[in-house]
Formats: structure tokens, sequence, C-alpha cells
């Protein structure tokens, strides 16, 4: 059975609905990016200062994503943070490549300096948002 037969057997109620939840499905997918390709966004009150750049840690395994003193992975880790944890860009700079990207980012925090992998977070291009170290 073609399509278009399967359409014509169709009650005019039932077109609508169907055109109802298509387009409901739809205006959802579009309408949210996935946190993956999300970018950075405002803080707000969440962060030390309302202009402030604010992402989410994504796609780190169970064991977390390791904070470094230094914009690199021989720098010695100094926090972890959780996969889909907030964090507060401060500024980025250039570093040593994790899986092709060399971007590290200096994450604002009240007790001391943190760097992560930029290929870690939501920023998106974050060089768009954020000023360099």
């Amino acid at each position: 059975m073609s399509i278009k037969a399967l359409i014509a057997g169709l009650s005019p109620k039932r077109l609508a609905s169907i055109g109802v939840v298509t387009a409901t499905v739809l205006a959802a997918t579009l309408a949210l990016p996935s946190p993956a390709q999300a970018d950075a966004f405002r803080c707000g009150s969440a962060g030390s200062d309302p202009r402030a750049w604010c992402a989410y840690v994504k796609n780190v395994g169970s064991a977390g994503l390791n904070a470094r003193s230094g914009p690199g992975t021989g720098y010695p880790v100094v926090a972890v943070y959780a996969n889909g944890q907030m964090v507060e860009v401060d500024c980025w700079a250039y570093g040593t490549s994790v899986n092709g990207y060399n971007i590290w980012s200096k994450l604002y925090t009240p007790s001391r300096v943190t760097w992560v992998s930029d290929y870690y977070l939501t920023t998106g291009i974050v060089q768009n948002y954020v000023h360099p170290c």
C-alpha cells in the first residue's frame, strides 16, 4: 500500500491529530539543543558575576572530569567535576590537545584556580563568548 493510499483512507479527525503530534515533536526537537551542542550561557545569579558565562560538563564517565592547576594534562589534578555539573568559565587558553581540541577553559571557583579541557564543556565555540586569559 502506498503512503498516498494510506493517507486517503484516514478520517479528517485522524489526519488532524497526526498533524498536531508531528508538529509538537518537530517543535520540541528544534527548540531544545542537546547539552552536547548547547553554547555557553549567562550564569546570572548562579555565577560570581551576572555577566559571567556558564556551561555544563559533558561526555565524562562516572569518574568525572579532572580539573587541573594549568591548561594541560601535565598539570596536577586539583578537583573533579561530575557529568552535567554547571561550571563558570572565566577565560580560555591554548593547552594540551584532548581529542584533537587544544582549548582549555579556566573555571571560576572561590577556593582555587582550575582548568579543564573545553572538549568536555558545552561552551560551543568558547572563543565567541569568553575572553582569552
